[in-house]
């Protein structure tokens, strides 16, 4: 029998209707639905959606904090087969202009809290032809006056409608999620991912977990960023277990939904783990029900890890991924964390892995010229989670996809036994005299000093070298590095060879990054 996301709801809703499904806090209230009642809500939510005359296909935009309505809207869209789009709430208004026009959505769902970003991206959108037709206000807990431009109110869309399920054929191949990338290489790509690749990325994520019904899942990570919504948040909802939400991160909020709510699980980017270990409330609080934590964007720098199991205890896996993949392409395990600190882990399951080799002429990298081990070359995968391809990009799509796999411009090497090693973006690759330079090889080696808070390597344009290695360096202590201590840092300790080493550091207030925290490299570039 198909399966479809909007389908995930049924068997828990069916068989464990009394156990409580979704929990919102927000301000210090809490609002618990148990399973039936979140299924009864997400049809009538359904059916209000169809009123407005949105059908199968239309894209449902939600530009929303970790709510309620956010869930509502997710679910909703996949049962009258709408595909869903959600929205990072941290966009400026020409960003949120841009996702919204490229898309072509027909709805968006909004909060107060974002009423102004929107009302200045509708102002930048009024004279397209085809535009926005609904401008939804999610008007939980606020008064009776909605943003100007609204024309429909989720509530009073939802309020009498019928709380069993939307009769609407949907197929498992139909498109279901459109998810922006965050751009750190220039605009971001609308991905299209299908019903049945997300169902199949959830039983990935069930493997990999072990999800299952007794788990209270943590929601503080952005349920906007893939990571949550697709490694933790869905699948988590498909076996029946409780689903808690925390607005907006917080580490000090975080570990009293912990101690309260019972939490086993959550997933946190490296830099929320840090936050998160160095609130003063951990001390304070009870975090024996935490038997696993996610972590994933990055790799986890070995005292973290060190340093989470002597304060937290519970487990850590990473996942390493791309909103193309579904996103997870692979996995280190608890028992991993320390043997192989710096590695992405194994393939994830059902999923093919190869290093391949970049071919001269600048075509897409073959799979079947693979890299010998520990050899450097593009990363490609394919799987059952694969994207059904980039919106309105078919030259991108040729390249992304070419051979049947996914090419994901990392650049990376496999070791003897199979793990993979991330070195960098294949965009952000310097070519100096010759010889390949990996900028995250030479950024690793700098964050080390302790002068150091932060670091963006990139290449620039040279006469007699063709490019050259320039870092971008935000210091930190009260003993600022400057050029001369961090590269007597690295010649001393051996560090890098001296091709790799910088030959011109910046030193910056803060790097430039997108709204999920990833540096933007292409605004640190000097134009030849």
């Amino acid at each position: 029998m198909p399966l479809t996301l909007g389908d995930t709801l049924s068997w828990p809703a069916r068989y464990l209707p009394h156990k409580t499904a979704l929990v919102a806090w927000d301000g210090g209230q809490r609002r618990a639905w148990t399973y039936a009642q979140l299924e009864a809500e997400v049809n009538r939510h359904a059916h209000g959606l169809q009123a407005l005359g949105l059908a199968r296909g239309d894209v449902v935009a939600a530009f929303l904090y970790n709510t309620p309505a956010f869930v509502f809207t997710l679910l909703a869209a996949a049962r009258i087969g709408a595909v869903f789009n959600p929205i990072n709430y941290r966009l400026a208004p020409q960003e949120l202009a841009f996702i919204l026009g490229d898309g072509q959505a027909r709805a968006l769902v909004f909060e107060r809290e974002g009423a102004e970003v929107v009302a200045r991206a509708q102002a930048l959108l009024a004279g397209e032809s085809a535009g926005v037709a609904h401008w939804i206000y999610a008007d939980e807990g606020v008064g009776d006056v909605s943003p100007a431009g609204t024309t429909a109110r989720l509530s009073a869309l939802a309020a009498g409608q019928s709380s069993q399920a939307p009769a609407i054929a949907v197929d498992e191949t139909d498109p279901c999620i459109l998810m922006y990338t965050s751009g750190t290489t220039g605009r971001p790509k609308g991905v299209l991912h299908t019903h049945r690749s997300k169902i199949a990325h959830n039983a990935l994520m069930h493997q990999v977990m072990q999800f299952r019904r007794e788990d209270v899942g943590l929601s503080l990570a952005p349920l906007n960023h893939t990571a949550e919504l697709h490694t933790s948040f869905l699948p988590r909802l498909q076996v029946g277990s409780t689903l808690v939400l925390q607005r907006r991160f917080d580490a000090a909020e975080a570990w009293r939904l912990v101690e309260e709510e019972k939490v086993s699980f959550f997933f946190a980017a490296p830099t929320m783990v840090s936050m998160l270990l160095n609130a003063p409330e951990l001390a304070a609080r009870d975090t024996r029900s935490l038997r696993l934590v996610e972590y994933g964007g990055a790799s986890m720098a070995p005292h973290l890890i060190r340093e989470w199991t002597r304060q937290v205890g519970s487990g850590l896996v990473q996942v390493f991924g791309t909103t193309e993949m579904g996103p997870c392409m692979s996995v280190l395990y608890p028992h991993e964390q320390l043997s192989h600190a710096g590695s992405a882990g194994l393939p994830a399951l059902s999923h093919d892995l190869v290093v391949a080799q970049l071919p001269a002429d600048g075509s897409p990298s073959d799979p079947a010229q693979p890299c010998t081990v520990g050899e450097v070359g593009e990363i490609l995968v394919r799987g059952p989670c694969m994207m059904a391809g980039y919106l309105h990009r078919p030259e991108a799509n040729a390249r992304a996809l070419a051979h049947g796999w996914y090419h994901t411009g990392d650049m990376g090497h496999l070791d003897a036994d199979g793990y993979l090693w991330i070195r960098d973006r294949l965009d952000y690759m310097i070519n100096s005299g010759a010889e390949n330079v990996y900028p995250r090889e030479v950024e690793d080696a700098l964050i080390e000093h302790p002068g150091v808070l932060e670091v963006a390597v990139v290449g620039e344009a040279d006469a007699r070298w063709g490019q050259v290695v320039v870092a971008h360096v935000v210091r930190k202590g009260a003993a600022p590095a400057d050029a001369t201590l961090l590269d007597a840092y690295l010649v001393q300790g051996d560090r890098l060879a001296p091709y790799k080493r910088p030959r011109r550091y910046h030193f910056v207030d803060s790097l430039p990054k997108t709204t999920s925290g990833k540096i933007q490299k292409h605004l640190l570039r000097v134009p030849a």
